[in-house]
């Protein structure tokens, strides 16, 4: 997944991680990288570089309802 904003510079790719998604930060289950580009696309340039930039970064953030993160090893 490698979204590129309004001036076709690249974001964040997280396509080479595992990513997981959760509503109560408990209970996590695999997110679709297909699904997740979906919803980014759907979102302004900015939201969508923070969301990629803060998970990218190890963290995880929240988007849409649930937060998201890269799967732990």
């Amino acid at each position: 997944m490698m979204k590129k904003d309004r001036y076709r510079i690249a974001m964040e790719n997280l396509s080479e991680f595992f990513l997981e998604r959760s509503n109560d930060l408990e209970e996590w289950e695999d997110a679709s990288h297909s699904e997740l580009e979906q919803i980014l696309e759907e979102i302004p340039d900015e939201k969508a570089r923070s969301f990629l930039s803060v998970v990218r970064g190890g963290s995880m953030c929240q988007l849409q309802g649930y937060f998201y993160r890269i799967r732990p090893l």
